[in-house]
C-alpha cells in the first residue's frame, strides 16, 4: 500500500510540475506575444509619426511654394507701385532741392542789400537837424544876376563857378511873424526878349556884404 502511495505521489508530481512547467511556457509565450505586439504597436506608431512628419513637411513645402508664387505674383505686381513710389521720391527731393536753393538766393539777396544799406550810411550818415522856432533872425543876403533879362520866373541850383558879372545884392527876409517878402520888379530888357531864369546867391547873413 505504501509503494501505491509513494508511486501515486510520484505521479502527481510529475503532473504538477509538468502543469506548472506548461502554465510557465504559456506564460512565456503570452509574455514574447506581448512584447511582439508591442514592438510591433510601438512600430506602426513609429511609422505613423514618420508619415506624420512626412506628411507635416510636404505641407510646410507647398506652403513655401504657395508663399513663393505669392512673393513672386507680388513681385510681378509690384514694379510700377515700386517704379511709382520712386518717381514720388525723386520729384519731392527735387522740390525740397528748389525750395532750399530759392531760400538761399533769398537769404542771400537780403544780406547783400543789408550790407549794402549799412555801408551806404556809414558813406553818408545822416544828420540830425533841430531847430529853434525865434521871432526874428538875421536877415540872408540875395545876389541876383538879371543882365538885360526880364525876370519871369526864379529856381534853385547848384554852380561850382561864378562868372564876374554886375549883380543886385538884395537884404533877404527876417520877419518870421509877419511873414516878410520881397517883391521884385523888372523892366523889359533891351532885346525884347523873354528870359525865363535867373542866377543868383544866398547868404548867410547880409551884413557880410556890407561889410565888404
Amino acid at each position: 500500500m505504501n509503494n501505491f502511495n509513494d508511486d501515486d505521489d510520484d505521479e502527481g508530481n510529475k503532473q504538477s510540475t509538468g502543469f506548472f512547467d506548461d502554465a510557465i511556457e504559456r506564460l512565456d509565450r503570452e509574455e514574447t506575444n506581448d512584447s511582439e505586439e508591442e514592438e510591433e504597436e510601438e512600430e506602426e506608431e513609429e511609422e505613423e509619426e514618420e508619415e506624420e512628419e512626412e506628411e507635416e513637411e510636404e505641407e510646410e513645402e507647398e506652403e513655401e511654394e504657395e508663399e513663393e508664387e505669392e512673393e513672386e505674383e507680388v513681385r510681378e505686381s509690384s514694379p510700377p507701385m515700386r517704379f511709382s513710389k520712386s518717381c514720388l521720391k525723386n520729384l519731392f527731393m527735387v522740390v525740397l532741392i528748389f525750395i532750399y536753393l530759392l531760400l538761399t538766393g533769398v537769404a542771400f539777396f537780403l544780406a547783400y542789400q543789408t550790407i549794402s544799406d549799412f555801408l551806404e550810411k556809414l558813406n553818408h550818415p545822416v544828420m540830425s537837424v533841430t531847430y529853434k522856432e525865434v521871432d526874428s533872425f538875421s536877415p540872408p543876403g540875395i545876389a541876383l544876376y538879371p543882365g538885360r533879362a526880364e525876370l519871369l520866373s526864379c529856381r534853385h541850383h547848384f554852380h561850382d563857378y561864378i562868372p564876374q558879372e554886375s549883380c543886385v545884392v538884395v537884404r533877404g527876409p527876417s520877419d518870421v511873424r509877419n511873414k516878410e517878402l520881397i517883391f521884385m520888379q523888372f523892366s523889359l530888357n533891351e532885346t525884347e526878349e523873354d528870359f525865363s531864369a535867373i542866377n543868383y546867391m544866398l547868404f548867410s547873413k547880409f551884413s557880410d556884404l556890407t561889410e565888404r
